[in-house]
């Protein structure tokens, strides 16, 4: 729990971070709005988008593929549409606080796609491509967050080692 609120509280030494980072984030939050609003314009549609493997329509119709009668796609896309947001806001400002909360949201993302490949692979026994990509877009941004995290920590550390020696 003390790891948890310095990594919320402690300041991330971003003066180093390459600009290219926050592009990523952009790029692959961007892939996954597009994916996940495509699914959702077509299950509001009742069509099953065409997919090459055929496991699409098994997922896609499962009981799992709606929360409340909203489907899971909508919370994907706007999953992926506060993502996009706050790193844009990030790079307009520069304020840390929206980029740390982009990161964090990250955990979201993977925790969404660990249970969905879950239950892709075990209970509903079918693949679906476009949920795939979902979860490629979400792992990768929570990889990014976990590179910033850990590169900031690592400066923090040597920031704290140089004014100890010197």
């Amino acid at each position: 729990m003390k790891n948890l609120k310095n990594l919320l509280k402690t300041p991330l030494n971003l003066a180093n971070l390459p600009k290219y980072i926050p592009i990523l984030i952009i790029v692959f939050a961007f892939i996954g709005f597009a994916d996940a609003t495509y699914l959702t314009v077509k299950h509001y549609q009742n069509v099953i988008p065409p997919c090459t493997i055929g496991g699409c329509e098994s997922v896609l119709s499962s009981v799992y593929a709606e929360v409340f009668g909203i489907p899971v796609a909508l919370f994907g896309a706007v999953y992926y549409l506060i993502i996009l947001l706050l790193t844009f806001i990030f790079i307009d400002t520069k304020r840390e606080i929206f980029l740390r909360i982009a990161l964090l949201l990250s955990v979201i993302g993977l925790l969404s796609s660990i249970w969905f490949s879950f239950l892709q692979i075990f209970i509903i026994k079918a693949f679906c491509l476009y949920c795939a990509l979902s979860a490629v877009t979400s792992v990768s941004i929570f990889i990014i967050s976990l590179y910033v995290f850990k590169r900031c920590r690592y400066r923090e550390i040597e920031n704290n080692l140089e004014s100890n020696i010197y």
